[in-house]
């Protein structure tokens, strides 16, 4: 069997936990301080704010609380992934981006409720398992746009 490899953005979520999305998706990759956020209230605890990226308006999300992980530690050492998806772009807010990698997409597992809460299981497409046995969980763009687009787009632009 042909092995057919992906290339992802591999970045942590929380203490030991690990996640991938496309870098086809992923325009950006960014350092981001907190005095660069402008908080918008009335919005999901996921959802930390705004900040400027380009000469728009960029929205910024808690990756690992809205998929309900790991609440984000604030510190000037987090990034911004800035992903692209249907011509929607948002800023997913993570502690640490390991790197691109190359993943073989045989090997990708399904996700199920025996491994996963249930809500997160919309967000993924499925998993990896490394070498060392630890679960390492590719998300999908495209529920993290659908989530953004009700409770940020419905907010009328600044």
């Amino acid at each position: 069997m042909q092995e057919q490899r992906k290339q992802f953005v591999e970045f942590q979520l929380g203490k030991g936990e690990f996640a991938l999305l496309p870098a086809k998706q992923i325009i950006e990759i960014k350092r981001l301080k907190v005095e660069d956020i402008v908080p918008v209230p009335q919005l999901p605890s996921c959802i930390l704010g705004v900040c400027q990226w380009r000469g728009n308006t960029l929205w910024l999300i808690d990756l690992g609380e809205l998929i309900r992980l790991s609440p984000l530690t604030w510190s000037n050492s987090n990034f911004i992934l800035v992903l692209l998806v249907e011509e929607k772009t948002i800023g997913l807010v993570v502690p640490k981006v390991k790197g691109i990698n190359y993943y073989d997409i045989e090997e990708l597992l399904e996700p199920s409720e025996a491994f996963f809460n249930p809500e997160l299981i919309p967000y993924l497409e499925g998993f990896f398992l490394s070498q060392d046995r630890e679960i390492i969980r590719v998300l999908k763009p495209e529920a993290i746009i659908q989530f953004d687009s009700r409770s940020v787009f419905a907010v009328d632009s600044f």
